[in-house]
């Protein structure tokens, strides 16, 4: 069962951002890819489940991501480009969602 939201053009931005992060994980430090990928999976079913609760979930999954990128910014000396765009995919991807803007308390 679909509901509308999954076809909506900024549903589609988001499901584009993801198959990219994906793609650009590839190129991580191995234990960095693996974080990466796992984290992936799971914001991506979270967002599929987002309600009002869940908000601060997504938003500490991001931040994670964006976490694990630096970490592999350091480490990594081969993929400093691929690893960027990552980065500036995730900062797309947190807009599309719209979940990024650090309102929520912690």
């Amino acid at each position: 069962m679909s509901n509308a939201s999954e076809h909506s053009p900024e549903s589609q931005t988001v499901q584009d951002r993801l198959v990219n992060l994906r793609q650009l994980a590839q190129a991580f430090p191995k234990e960095q890819r693996e974080d990466v990928l796992l984290e992936l999976d799971d914001l991506s079913t979270d967002l599929t489940h987002t309600d009002g609760s869940s908000l601060q979930t997504l938003h500490k999954r991001l931040k994670r991501l964006a976490a694990i990128a630096m970490m592999a910014r350091m480490f990594a000396t081969n993929n400093q480009q691929v690893i960027e765009e990552f980065a500036s995919n995730l900062v797309e991807l947190t807009n599309a969602t719209k979940i990024g803007g650090g309102d929520s308390e912690e």
